[in-house]
């Protein structure tokens, strides 16, 4: 039976999955309540809120399989805070396509539930399954708009990716716990450091586990399916895309890099690690440079930033611990920022998201252009914005590890990455207003959601310390 521990460390995983029920009886027996699904879902995540942050964390819960302490509140109260945010603009958005149920908001629910049992979990099949939750749901939400052939193909493409994720992730459980007898990553590192050779099947399982994370980060060469993903997802589903299944893949990177000591392992593994990460950067920004589609280019912008968070993932330890869980909250507001405006000022789903289509909107719609201009200055790592301090926190940790390689060329890609981010701000500001006034959405709960993901930017960017101390003492117990 549980313990009173074990329904502690899991409460606000209960709350969301008793919210997603009532919004699934809503939609079910009583449609005509379907235009306060929004709300609910905005009152669903609130409540997990206040259970993470009220009630007592019991560190070790589940027979030893998840973990309930400040590492697991910090990243669940980030992607408790981008499904509020997404949950709050796709209520205008989907009215405006006559397309809103309970159902959207539920999976939406669903997807945020397995991504913080993705972040608790210690061992590898709470993990596996919280893996299967957050896949399940994105592949029904990416189709969401069944009428749209974007939408279908995202929804396709991304389940065909997942399918291979989720084998490559099941196959090396299987052969990890073939190598060491259990599917606990704390034990399997205590394992190792007891002197435990590092057997051929035991590589082969990280590189597939690694393998199958590296997909959910669309990382370098697992990233194909990113930009048609972005681009055909309704535009609240992208934002929730970009950020909740990157968070969740990282922590278990991090968790796995820490109990098996990788840096210390054999220069083997920082040197592919490191390919990947630079890589990512390298060809994100690169491919970002020729995207006419904004939803386009900010996948493969999506694809550098997790290279850069990969390099706190090499050094691990205290610092890249921390600096990636900086990074985690930075790219979470960012980048929700940024898909918060894209729907306001985007006309049909169908139809591609051109950057073009921006111009003149700086002062047509200042405050909307002015949050935009804020997310790609923070995404571009400009001072004084959140990104930047991110930048800063993980090539910082780089360089005091001694990878001053990493550091440089993560350095080097971000000024590559400046063109294409600043081209945004130059097209809303310096391009005249088209012939054809397009006929954008005009909402004050998504222009809300753009407000408050750019004053966040510009908070953590002006006083990041609080911040990083938080993500100091999480990384602490990460690394013990």
């Amino acid at each position: 039976m549980p313990t009173q521990a074990d329904l502690f460390a899991v409460a606000p995983e209960l709350i969301l999955i008793a919210g997603a029920g009532v919004l699934l009886l809503i939609d079910a027996f009583a449609p005509k309540l379907r235009q306060i699904s929004s709300e609910l879902t905005l009152l669903t995540a609130a409540g997990a809120a206040w259970a993470l942050l009220a009630l007592p964390h019991p560190g070790a819960a589940w027979s030893g399989m998840m973990r309930s302490d400040t590492l697991s509140v910090l990243v669940s109260l980030c992607l408790l805070v981008a499904v509020f945010l997404c949950s709050w603009m796709a209520g205008p958005y989907l009215r405006r396509a006559n397309k809103e149920t309970g159902e959207f908001y539920a999976l939406l629910i669903f997807a945020t539930t397995g991504a913080m049992f993705m972040a608790s979990s210690i061992d590898l099949l709470p993990l596996f399954l919280g893996l299967e939750l957050l896949s399940v749901a994105l592949y029904v939400l990416n189709a969401f708009f069944k009428d749209v052939d974007v939408s279908l193909e995202a929804g396709l493409k991304y389940f065909i990716v997942g399918a291979f994720a989720a084998a490559f992730t099941a196959y090396g459980i299987a052969l990890l716990y073939g190598a060491t007898g259990t599917t606990n990553i704390e034990v399997m590192g205590r394992t190792l450091g007891g002197g435990a050779a590092v057997s051929p099947v035991l590589i082969a399982g990280f590189a597939m586990v690694a393998g199958g994370m590296a997909f959910k980060l669309a990382l370098f060469p697992f990233h194909a399916w990113a930009p048609d993903v972005y681009q055909g997802s309704p535009t609240p589903v992208t934002a929730f895309l970009s950020v909740v299944p990157k968070a969740a893949a990282l922590i278990v990177l991090l968790r796995f890099a820490i109990a098996f000591d990788l840096l210390h392992m054999g220069h083997s593994w920082v040197w592919a690690a490191g390919i990947v990460a630079v890589g990512s950067q390298t060809l994100g920004n690169i491919v970002a440079i020729v995207q006419r589609d904004i939803k386009r280019m900010l996948a493969y912008s999506g694809i550098a930033h997790m290279g850069y968070a990969m390099v706190g993932v090499i050094v691990a330890g205290t610092a890249g611990s921390s600096a990636v869980l900086v990074y985690i909250a930075a790219y979470t507001v960012m980048n929700i920022g940024a898909f918060a405006v894209i729907s306001l000022m985007s006309e049909n789903e169908a139809e591609p998201h051109l950057i073009t289509d921006l111009a003149g909107q700086g002062w047509s719609r200042p405050l909307a252009a002015l949050a935009l201009s804020i997310s790609m200055f923070s995404l571009a790592g400009v001072p004084p914005f959140a990104g930047f301090a991110a930048k800063f926190f993980i090539f910082r940790s780089a360089v005091n590890q001694g990878l001053i390689w990493l550091a440089v060329l993560g350095v080097i890609n971000s000024l590559i990455s400046a063109f294409y981010y600043l081209r945004v701000v130059y097209i809303l500001y310096m391009k005249p207003l088209p012939r054809r006034v397009p006929d954008f959405l005009r909402s004050r709960a998504i222009g809300a959601v753009a407000g408050v993901s750019a004053a966040l930017v510009v908070l953590i960017g002006l006083y990041p310390t609080w911040v990083f101390s938080a993500a100091r003492t999480a990384a602490k117990l990460l690394v013990r």
